[in-house]
């Protein structure tokens, strides 16, 4: 084996073990009270709630977002909606006007594109609720969502509480695509709880993450500049010592890329974000006076870029060379496919299992393990079964899912090196 692809195999496996190892025990640690904990539903008082929905060209999904909206079980004197049109070039303010007519809770707000920030900026000057809660155009929140998180604020009665996330599922996967996406999501579920029982989530996700009004307003609202606002105000709130909790089973469904460049263009943006957040707010990275966020999170985080970059390494070393040798021979012969395979030999003999890596392929296996065992509990803990959509998503889950996202991830930290800029 190649002496560099060794070392970069073996410092890969072992930083992904111990960041395995460090939330299976955490799980573990946690699986009882899991099971015992319930979210309340039963208020002690119902805080007034502003909702702001920020829409560009969303004319296929507005009206459904907008509907889930009115089903929520909270007293309707009790929220007010801002809907901002951000110069959405489709149908999208003749659709919100067309849903809102006569509904004295709704606002709507147009102005020329300015991106997602600057609308929620807008909106959040006018709010009148102790709390606000973001919901993206193309997601829809479950009608019990909203009493679930604030009973969660009301349970924690804890002011320095800043930001509350919910459990984000993808709503009617149809595509292969949207099926391994909605496996995924359930993953993140998880890790989500996981990481909110050591004070560490790092982003508020788009969809109905709410906030404390007067918290995110001393802190100066959304960065404008920013692609990844909800992530940015993640690190900000974590960096000024604030804290953010996940309700574990407050529920929103979001559309997910159906197609691969849809999929490429959000993951990009995400990526870049995330690597923008990460330069910003770099003094936070294994600084212990951040807790288990900067000696832990942030240092995964980074770390999260050299495994994308040697999990690439590996493939093109194990997979795409030996593929390239296999075109290159079956080129000589002008791609004569049964001659190939009549005088193709197999190296493979009992050498060759002898000389195997055992302890290579032990970390592998271990990996393996642990991972399914995240797979697995994922489902039990979002209350989904495996099969849902079929077992043909799994396979690709595992097989090269993650492969194509560190991909993305990569071609991110390059434009991110030559000063790329995205808008929403």
């Amino acid at each position: 084996m190649n002496l560099f692809v060794s070392i970069i195999l073996w410092i890969s496996y072992i930083l992904s073990l111990y960041f395995s190892i460090f939330l299976l025990l955490v799980y573990f640690d946690q699986k009882k009270l899991f099971r015992k904990e319930k979210t309340e539903t039963n208020l002690i008082s119902y805080p007034f709630v502003s909702i702001l929905v920020p829409a560009y060209n969303e004319e296929k999904t507005i009206e459904k977002t907008l509907r889930s909206i009115d089903q929520l079980e909270y007293p309707k004197e009790k929220i007010e909606v801002i809907i901002i049109n951000d110069g959405s070039k489709d149908h999208t303010e003749e659709v919100i006007q067309n849903v809102i007519r006569g509904k004295p809770e709704y606002n709507l707000l147009s102005h020329q594109n300015r991106g997602k920030a600057a609308s929620l900026n807008r909106a959040l000057a006018l709010a009148k609720g102790e709390f606000f809660a973001c919901l993206d155009a193309d997601s829809f929140v479950h009608p019990l969502t909203l009493r679930k998180m604030v009973a969660l604020y009301q349970k924690e009665n804890d002011p320095s509480v800043a930001i509350i996330t919910p459990a984000m599922k993808v709503a009617d996967p149809k595509t292969i695509l949207q099926k391994i996406q909605w496996l995924e999501y359930l993953v993140m579920i998880l890790f989500s709880r996981l990481t909110s029982t050591l004070h560490s989530l790092y982003v508020a996700p788009g969809p109905f993450s709410i906030y404390r009004t007067e918290i995110i307003r001393s802190l100066g609202g959304f960065d404008e500049k920013n692609i990844t606002e909800d992530q940015e105000i993640a690190y900000r709130v974590q960096l000024r010592q604030y804290k953010i909790k996940q309700c574990f089973d407050g529920y929103v469904y979001t559309t997910a890329p159906a197609k691969l460049r849809p999929f490429y263009r959000q993951r990009r943006r995400w990526y870049l974000g995330s690597v923008i957040c990460l330069h910003q707010y770099r003094e936070m990275i294994a600084n212990k006076r951040y807790g288990d966020f900067g000696l832990m999170q942030m240092v995964k985080n980074t770390l999260g870029y050299f495994l994308a970059v040697a999990g690439i390494t590996i493939s093109l070393y194990y997979i795409f060379l030996p593929l390239m040798r296999v075109f290159g021979r079956m080129s000589a012969i002008n791609f004569d496919l049964i001659n190939y395979a009549v005088s193709f030999k197999s190296n493979v003999n009992i050498f060759t299992f002898l000389l195997m890596d055992f302890k290579l392929l032990f970390l592998v296996l271990l990996l393996f393990i642990i991972g399914f065992i995240f797979f697995y509990a994922a489902h039990k803990n979002a209350e989904e079964r495996i099969s849902k959509f079929g077992w043909l998503p799994i396979i690709p889950y595992f097989a090269g899912y993650y492969l194509l996202k560190g991909t993305i991830l990569l071609i991110s930290l390059g434009q991110f090196s030559r000063g790329k800029k995205m808008k929403w």
